[in-house]
């Protein structure tokens, strides 16, 4: 009965630990700390990040990334914007929440974001 719920396949759950992962990488370098002493690493990172986020949101909903592709566009020009005016812890609160999501997501395979858009991507 649990697995009728189920409605992330396995290339949507590898998807989101990346975003993950990225999330919360972007959070760290996104530290008044990191930004001061390698500014530059951290808008490589920014980078790195908004191109997985626009791979994501390009394969779209058909292959259920879009539920995390655009937050992690979204979360990667708060990453670059926020340590410029020293506040990049809040980019690192945003990271631990996408983060979290996306693993959860990837461990349970179970979204509601999937749910609510009609989305079922555990049969491709």
């Amino acid at each position: 009965m649990a697995q009728a719920r189920i409605n992330v396949g396995p290339f949507d759950a590898r998807a989101r630990v990346v975003a993950g992962t990225l999330a919360l990488l972007g959070g760290l370098a996104a530290l008044d700390g990191f930004f001061q002493a390698l500014g530059f690493l951290t808008w490589i990172v920014c980078a790195a990040m908004m191109y997985v986020g626009i791979l994501f949101a390009m394969g779209g909903f058909k292959d259920g990334t879009a539920a995390f592709g655009y937050p992690l566009l979204i979360l990667s020009v708060l990453d670059a914007w926020l340590p410029l005016i020293h506040k990049g812890y809040w980019g690192l609160i945003g990271g631990i929440i996408v983060a979290l999501g996306a693993f959860q997501t990837a461990r349970t395979r179970v979204c509601p974001i999937n749910a609510l858009l009609g989305v079922n991507t555990a049969h491709s």
